[in-house]
């Protein structure tokens, strides 16, 4: 597993997160700015600004949060968390 399939991830997460229509404003915020926090700990850059403990249980919290009415955010979700656990993130 490598940054680049993160990346693919974190691009499926955006496509679906687009295509939740009903998905409240402040939901999509929050999850946005979550994305925003996984892509900078996937980053190159060491001076995370970021605690991954921190994105893993928001990402989680997402996750169940959505389970029943979008499974395919969920999914994708899902997918991120277990990508950061194999990058060791």
């Amino acid at each position: 597993m490598d940054n680049k399939h993160l990346q693919r991830l974190v691009d499926r997460l955006h496509r679906e997160l687009a295509s939740a229509e009903s998905v409240d404003d402040d939901a999509r915020a929050s999850l946005q700015r979550l994305v925003r926090d996984v892509e900078k700990l996937a980053g190159e850059d060491d001076s995370r600004s970021v605690e991954p403990e921190s994105t893993a249980d928001q990402l989680n919290r997402a996750a169940l949060r959505f389970e029943s009415e979008h499974p395919k955010l969920s999914m994708a979700l899902g997918e991120v968390i277990d990508a950061l656990g194999k990058l060791g993130i």
